[in-house]
């Protein structure tokens, strides 16, 4: 397996190993050492998976968090990059890592065993409590999209799917620190539902990618459930997230205006 220590690697080197990891067998792995960890993160050849890592890793997306979170709900978590980097990050946190697909879930599991802090599920997330299955992938294995089954019908695979009141409850996690939402379009299922309320009102920070491009709306079912819910917008380089304006009280305007640049 080619094992790459990030620790004193020069471009040239990293883009063999790029062009390397884009190629050959989805079957096959590399692994990366990220600098500070003692084992490695495993990718998965001819896959977005090294795309993801230098969204996460290189370019730290999840680096905006203005405090240290308790509590981390990574609803999408892919393979674990998310989780692990904030796992890492913030080793006293509690993580739990939400992840539908079947294959995506083996190497969250992979990935995620160096961490006794994160907790792996593997559901999708929903509306409700019902059975969901595969309906394509987007660009890659990052772009998972997921479909409700009817009654009867016969799929594989066969995803079960849980509400995230559920989930929360299901973790005995009465509030979310940092709720991060990357689930491809499902986020307007959730959203337009009417019980959405209630665990946004549960959440401090919260980040969510939206899909428009895949599921027409999904910016409009998330704008109008925050809406009016006390959250302040922030942004950090391309990325936007949303801190509840009762943790904002306790900031400085300095600090607040930082996080909205």
């Amino acid at each position: 397996m080619f094992t790459l220590n990030l620790s004193g690697v020069n471009q040239e080197i990293w883009n063999q190993f790029y062009l390397y990891a884009k190629q050959g067998s989805r079957n096959e792995l590399v692994s990366i050492i990220p600098q500070g960890f003692t084992s490695p993160i495993y990718l998965r050849r001819s896959t977005s998976d090294i795309d993801n890592f230098i969204q996460i890793y290189l370019r730290k997306e999840y680096e905006f968090l203005p405090e240290q979170p308790n509590t981390i709900l990574d609803l999408g978590g892919y393979i674990g990059l998310a989780s692990t980097y904030l796992a890492h990050k913030y080793p006293t946190a509690r993580i739990v890592l939400v992840e539908p697909d079947p294959d995506n879930y083996i190497i969250a599991t992979l990935n995620s065993r160096q961490f006794g802090n994160i907790e792996c599920v593997n559901v999708g997330v929903w509306s409700k409590t019902c059975d969901l299955t595969i309906s394509a992938k987007v660009g890659g294995d990052w772009g998972t999209m997921v479909r409700e089954v009817s009654e009867g019908e016969e799929v594989s695979p066969r995803i079960k799917a849980m509400s995230v009141i559920d989930i929360m409850n299901f973790a005995n996690m009465e509030r979310i620190d940092f709720l991060k939402i990357d689930i491809e379009g499902s986020e307007k299922e959730i959203f337009s539902h009417s019980h959405s309320k209630e665990w946004i009102r549960k959440s401090k920070v919260i980040s969510c990618e939206l899909h428009d491009r895949m599921v027409e709306g999904c910016s409009d079912a998330f704008h109008n459930a925050i809406n009016g819910e006390g959250f302040t917008h922030g942004k950090h380089g391309e990325f936007d997230f949303y801190i509840g304006n009762s943790f904002n009280s306790s900031r400085s305007t300095s600090e607040i205006n930082c996080l909205t640049l």
